[in-house]
């Protein structure tokens, strides 16, 4: 285990993650990521330095702007603390490697996608088209193209096959869009095979969540609920411990 590559791996987490927060809050409202730099959503008033720095700051100040006092949300050190974590996480489990980076990668869109999904129900093209360039370029680099491309193409096929026949069933919409290109750029980094758990481990974690979510709202079977999230989260379980759930599946599966 080389320590210092996994410190300094959370170090860039905790610092991406507060990147990520801006992006979170902006793409959604089609503000640049960039300019101006980061301030007070309530007063606009511009943040110092010491007083973004991630997670620490906001537990110094608790929780609230230090000219208004309005209040910090709790996603902002909370996005911060999992990207920190997950990014320590990926160089204890992948090291110095090309995956590590991939990785990274990947992680860094997931969560920023999973959080906007979560706030806004949407998931932005501003993200997932970058995204699915970014995993071919990288499999054309580190893997296989051809599997990518495959992938990307079958994620998107996959849902929208899926969102149409429930539109012909129902009448109702039963998916956005976003979902199919957040799957097809799933596939773009991971390749086609890491699709059908992907969209089973979605579908089962999705399908209990649902249940409880739709039990404790009032509005009943027309609560909207997020389908991102569970994407993202079986994306994330697949590209660490891919090879291991195939090889316990080969285990009890029919020769």
């Amino acid at each position: 285990m080389n320590l210092p590559i996994i410190a300094l791996a959370t170090l860039l987490g905790a610092l991406f993650g507060s990147f990520a927060n801006v992006c979170v809050y902006r793409i959604p409202r089609r503000e640049s990521i960039l300019l101006p730099g980061s301030h007070c959503p309530h007063c606009q008033h511009a943040i110092a330095w010491y007083d973004n720095l991630p997670i620490l700051s906001w537990l110094l100040l608790g929780a609230r702007c230090r000219h208004c006092h309005s209040t910090i949300a709790w996603r902002y050190p909370l996005l911060e603390l999992l990207m920190a974590l997950s990014w320590g996480a990926l160089a204890a489990h992948y090291g110095y490697t090309p995956d590590l980076l991939i990785a990274c990668i990947l992680f860094f869109l997931l969560w920023i996608l999973t959080f906007i999904d979560l706030e806004t129900g949407l998931l932005p093209n501003a993200i997932t088209y970058p995204g699915i360039a970014t995993g071919l370029l990288l499999q054309l680099l580190w893997g296989s193209w051809q599997n990518a491309l495959i992938g990307a193409l079958a994620g998107y096929v996959v849902f929208w096959s899926v969102a149409k026949l429930f539109l012909l069933a129902t009448g109702r919409e039963g998916m956005g869009y976003g979902d199919f290109k957040l799957l097809a750029m799933l596939g773009a980094f991971m390749g086609w095979q890491a699709l059908p758990f992907i969209v089973l481990a979605s579908s089962l974690i999705g399908t209990f969540a649902g249940l409880i979510i739709l039990a404790s709202s009032r509005r009943g079977m027309r609560s909207e609920i997020p389908f991102g999230p569970y994407l993202a989260v079986a994306g994330m379980v697949w590209f660490i411990w891919g090879d291991a759930i195939l090889h316990w599946y080969r285990q009890f599966a029919p020769l």
